[in-house]
């Protein structure tokens, strides 16, 4: 029975092996599509900043163009003003002239900020540009390095599941199958030491007469509250004793 107890250990202990490469293995979709979120949103800040120039430079061409056409009807009013005999006709000429000099002077103001805000937004643009294209690039590295990882830890993962089977294989199908339902439960904690009296998985304390079974290793012995297969500690000790040297 100490042999079976010991395949058992061994299944368990290459199981949290499998168990950290499982997780890193799901991990790395995960952290690429991280960085893809962070390219995507850098790309949308790019994005923004050149609609934005856009718009402002499209604006102060518009105000300039209005400039400009109000500059044509401010000499025609102006030379109106002082061609015409009549002083009431005169007058009306110069009033509307003076309020389409007032708007062409708000319009300058407006377009000169448009220019000075799409400069601003030329150089968000230059460094945003910059970032995304960092950005980029780091993760068409990261992707390179990930796919060949990926390979690399499905192979060793592929390869710790054949020594779990050969371990698992020299037990029995019964006993297999409770541990694998006990593995699942309890991942890598499947098979404890009797810590004292109690199960060293969930603390229940065990009879006497369980505990004088679990020691003598006739048997598997199981927790009456967890389920968990129980072992001599010392019998835990040795086995990852000797799995620490012989790795």
């Amino acid at each position: 029975m100490q042999e079976v107890l010991t395949h058992l250990l061994h299944a368990q202990a290459i199981d949290q092996r499998l168990s950290v490469l499982q997780r890193r293995l799901e991990s790395l979709p995960v952290e690429t599509a991280e960085r893809q979120a962070s390219l995507s949103a850098l790309e949308v800040e790019l994005e923004q900043a050149i609609h934005e120039r856009k718009t402002c430079l499209a604006r102060a061409n518009e105000l300039e163009n209005q400039v400009l056409t109000r500059e044509v009807r401010i000499d025609r009013l102006e030379k109106q003003a002082v061609e015409s005999r009549d002083p009431a006709a005169a007058q009306v000429a110069r009033h509307e002239s003076g309020e389409l000099r007032k708007a062409n002077s708000t319009d300058q103001e407006e377009a000169l900020e448009a220019l000075e805000r799409a400069e601003a937004l030329e150089k968000d643009r230059q460094k945003e540009e910059e970032a995304v294209n960092a950005a980029r690039e780091n993760l068409e590295g990261f992707q390179a390095q990930a796919d060949q990882d990926a390979k690399d830890l499905q192979a060793e993962v592929d390869s710790l599941r054949l020594q779990i089977d050969k371990e698992l294989d020299a037990v029995g199908s019964q006993r297999r199958g409770v541990f694998e339902t006990l593995a699942k439960r309890y991942p890598g904690k499947a098979v404890v030491s009797l810590k004292g009296d109690s199960c060293g998985g969930c603390g229940t304390r065990l009879v006497m007469n369980d505990q004088v079974r679990v020691k003598a290793m006739k048997s598997i012995i199981r927790c009456p509250s967890c389920t968990r297969v129980l072992i001599p500690a010392e019998v835990l000790s040795a086995v990852a004793d000797a799995a620490e040297e012989a790795s």
